[in-house]
């Protein structure tokens, strides 16, 4: 449809971590929980993300033929991977929120012409 701006999605399939249980409660993962605190700042933006764990539900990182592959070639190493529009645009890093904004920007279709005056 013309005029009509295509929605960014932002794929993430990655491992949760189980928490730590020690004598002092349940843990998370530190890094883990940034990672995610990351993906929820960029749903903020208007972005949507979708997070699949590969564990949890297999059936939905292998409707990604790119995420199989990978999966089968290094395991879980790949993980996490980012996709932005389906396609894989990180692999094995949890990218902070510069490093993010910019793989989304790459990933859109139809970026939004700069402004220059």
């Amino acid at each position: 449809m013309p005029g009509r701006c295509a929605m960014t999605i932002v794929t993430v399939v990655r491992d949760e971590p189980p928490p730590i249980v020690g004598v002092i409660g349940r843990l998370m993962d530190a890094a883990f929980e940034a990672f995610e605190r990351t993906l929820d700042w960029l749903e903020t933006t208007g972005i949507l993300v979708e997070r699949i764990d590969p564990q949890r539900e297999p059936g939905e990182a292998a409707r990604f033929e790119s995420v199989a592959r990978s999966l089968a070639r290094e395991g879980r190493r790949c993980l996490p991977l980012v996709l932005v529009d389906g396609e894989i645009v990180s692999s094995g890093v949890r990218p902070g929120r510069a490093r993010l904004a910019r793989l989304v920007g790459q990933g859109r279709l139809h970026p939004e012409p700069l402004s220059v005056r």
